[in-house]
């Protein structure tokens, strides 16, 4: 049930907007103060409960902890399935869309079932802002198993899904795409991993390479040329360092040392030294000035930007950067970042967004929940248009305005976005400096 009705159009909309107003105005009294829906399918909303949803803190680029191998238990059905789609008694006779959500509530891991809550209670909340009375989501446990996202993928189409949201793991998300080309339904995949995307998928996930080229970006404007790369020694940090050496050479900029070390290492002494080493070996007057990216967190990212001071770097001379995981207070307080920039959703709408969360399920949702939101209000503003939940609709090229900002999809399924950009300052915290556009031009291959 949603709080208003929302009248059918006949095409999309420039910059068609997905996070409305009323997701920022005092819950009308449908909105649930719940838990998110059971994993089943098609119950009949309930009054507003007082059970908190479990959260996690997780890291929005969707890092991934491995797949499951433990098969699970298949949900009873409670409903009639017809061959016109799967229909709730309360919904027959209605001309009902049918989003299905895959996600992997029995994984063995609790951090992984508590992002799925939360993606899933985003989910469920862009559906009560957005959503028709009409509109039915299909949530389907995937547990994280390649042959069991498959199996619900396929168990979602004969529901009758005209679209599929999820799953959460690239690898499920390649046979969930296989499996939903047959139907030619789209998938809303919440993995950044560019080797999931297209053919069908579309990559909802906030990806690094996004948040790199933002802010070096700005850099350059600022007269950065030379950059320097101090990170970790994983596939994330891989990915940072990549989009560094793409996104330096754009703006007409070089990367003159790149050092990784590896994760576990909190006092990485020898990669610092390379980093210093290489900005001190360019004098008093470089060619350009100098930045370093640092795509670190919490106390990790204050244990690690410290050291080039140590060494001699003057980091008064330096463009400290970061990526979406300097989006923290708790980081802020570290002087070495001051005036360090970095790229992120406009943190306006994502404030608005956790009070408006917190308001309503009693509890702070994670990182993740916002990117469900996104993807939910997608769906259901998708629904109110003619043909609308269709690969067409999916990849329009307009773009469409959520709480992470304008994001569109290029053809190869990941999304461009327009992100705003931070800087530190010592007093007021982060600081937007430059907003997201709020239309795309041009359109992108």
């Amino acid at each position: 049930m949603t709080c208003r009705s929302q009248s059918r159009v006949k095409r999309i909309s420039p910059s068609l907007i997905i996070a409305a107003a009323l997701l920022f105005t005092a819950a009308c009294a449908t909105t649930p103060a719940r838990p998110p829906a059971p994993i089943s399918s098609g119950g009949e909303r309930v009054e507003p409960g007082t059970v908190p949803v479990e959260t996690v803190e997780t890291d929005v680029t969707g890092a991934e902890t491995g797949e499951n191998t433990d098969e699970v238990v298949e949900v009873a059905e409670t409903v009639d399935q017809r061959d016109s789609g799967f229909t709730p008694p309360h919904m027959a006779g209605r001309d009902v869309k049918r989003a299905a959500v895959l996600l992997p509530f029995s994984h063995p891991n609790a951090r992984v079932r508590a992002d799925a809550e939360s993606l899933l209670a985003g989910v469920e909340l862009a559906m009560f802002n957005r959503g028709e009375e009409t509109f039915l989501i299909l949530p389907k446990d995937t547990a994280g198993v390649r042959s069991t996202a498959q199996a619900k993928t396929r168990e979602a189409l004969e529901e009758g899904a005209d679209i599929i949201i999820g799953p959460l793991f690239s690898n499920n998300i390649q046979v969930a795409r296989d499996e939903a080309r047959s139907e030619n339904v789209p998938v809303i995949g919440f993995s950044a991993r560019p080797e999931a995307g297209g053919g069908g998928s579309y990559l909802i996930g906030l990806a690094p390479e996004e948040e790199v080229a933002r802010v070096v970006e700005t850099a350059a404007r600022r007269g950065a040329r030379q950059y320097a790369y101090l990170g970790p020694d994983d596939s994330y940090g891989r990915r940072v360092e990549q989009a560094l050496q793409t996104a330096a050479a754009r703006n007409g900029g070089r990367v003159i040392s790149s050092a990784f070390y590896t994760p576990s290492n909190d006092a990485p002494i020898e990669e610092a030294k390379q980093v210093a080493s290489a900005i001190n070996a360019l004098g008093e007057r470089p060619e350009g000035e100098i930045a370093v990216l640092i795509p670190e967190e919490g106390v990790k990212l204050r244990s690690v930007a410290p050291l080039l001071p140590y060494y001699e770097v003057d980091v008064r001379r330096v463009q400290m950067l970061g990526t979406g995981r300097w989006n923290d207070p708790a980081v802020w307080r570290e002087p070495t970042l001051i005036g360090g920039l970095f790229a992120a959703p406009d943190p306006q709408n994502l404030t608005q967004f956790e009070q408006s969360f917190e308001r309503i399920y009693r509890s702070k949702p994670s990182r993740l929940a916002s990117i469900g939101y996104d993807a939910g209000a997608l769906a259901a503003a998708l629904s109110s248009v003619e043909n609308g939940l269709s690969h067409a609709g999916v990849a329009s090229r307009d773009g469409f305005q959520g709480v992470n900002g304008l994001f569109r999809f290029r053809r190869d399924g990941t999304a461009e976005r327009s992100l705003s950009v931070l800087e530190i300052d010592a007093r007021e915290g982060a600081v937007p400096i430059e907003l997201g556009a709020e239309t795309f031009d041009p359109p992108v291959g």
